[in-house]
């Protein structure tokens, strides 16, 4: 609903670092921005996950330049289903999808997902690769949906004020007003597929094996160009939560090799571990 549980705003405390990085800065998702791509994709009737798309290298000419983006380390798959693509976090596939549904209704979910106004989202086909610029806590926020029915929601601090008499001045979380922007259905669609990223073939299957994370989860991983940000989102049952890992200075890279499924992914596991580690595991269903 939007309840803060636990927020960590960067390596240490002291003087020379003030900067809480889960809620002031804001840097590129990468491939973290996916599932609302598809997400609008299956709730537009148009595409499921077993329709397929072809996974090749892309060329496009924009006013005189041209935009060849590639796929990780430049493998294709040909035909591939959407449910593999998401898994495999293939440009290719997420570019075309973007291509063929609404991009303004995209960048709709987006906005009432996160907070951020729709001005302030590319439109244009590099909005599937997230070139968008976001926080930890608005990317954590906008996961939210996927486990709340759809409802967007406002991460707060404080769950209740209340007056000298007990009368509550103002609450925090879900209220009767929160807008369902995506339906129940499609949440449950895109958890089903970003469990797959878990998976064998998925971007954080071995992160997993190297964790040794087996709970319920779904997410998926993130990485922007020369390994500048790491990011890895998802949800349990009853929690979601948003890692990522970068320099400040966005011109230094983490180092080639370093996604988010490396870096950003067991860290994301290991949190998620402890936090239930006295606390009972739910199931999606």
């Amino acid at each position: 609903d939007g309840a803060i549980l636990a927020l960590v705003g960067g390596p240490s405390f002291n003087f020379s670092d003030q900067l809480n990085r889960t809620m002031d800065i804001a840097r590129p998702v990468g491939s973290a921005i996916k599932p609302f791509v598809y997400a609008v994709a299956f709730e537009s009737g148009k595409f499921k996950p077993e329709d397929k798309l072809l996974d090749a290298r892309l060329k496009y000419h924009w006013g005189g330049r041209v935009w060849a983006p590639q796929n990780y380390n430049g493998k294709y798959y040909g035909e591939v289903t959407l449910s593999e693509a998401l898994r495999r976090s293939l440009n290719s596939i997420a570019i075309k999808l973007l291509d063929q549904v609404d991009i303004d209704a995209v960048i709709a979910l987006l906005s009432l997902a996160t907070g951020v106004p729709r001005q302030d989202w590319p439109r244009n086909l590099t909005l599937a690769l997230g070139t968008a610029d976001l926080s930890p806590l608005q990317l954590c926020g906008a996961y939210s949906i996927f486990v709340n029915g759809g409802k967007a929601v406002h991460p707060y601090f404080i769950a209740s004020i209340e007056d000298r008499d007990g009368g509550v001045i103002k609450t925090g979380g879900l209220g009767a007003d929160s807008p369902v922007i995506l339906s129940s259905q499609t949440c449950a669609t895109m958890v089903s597929l970003m469990q797959g990223v878990f998976g064998p073939e998925g971007t954080a299957h071995a992160a997993a094996k190297q964790t040794g994370f087996n709970l319920p989860a779904a997410g998926k991983t993130g990485t922007t160009d020369e390994y500048r940000d790491a990011w890895f989102a998802g949800v349990t049952p009853d929690m979601a939560a948003a890692v990522w890992v970068g320099h400040d200075d966005m011109r230094i890279p983490l180092g080639r090799g370093e996604t988010g499924g490396k870096f950003a992914a067991p860290i994301w596991m290991n949190f998620v571990k402890a936090a239930y580690r006295n606390r009972p595991t739910k199931s999606f269903n």
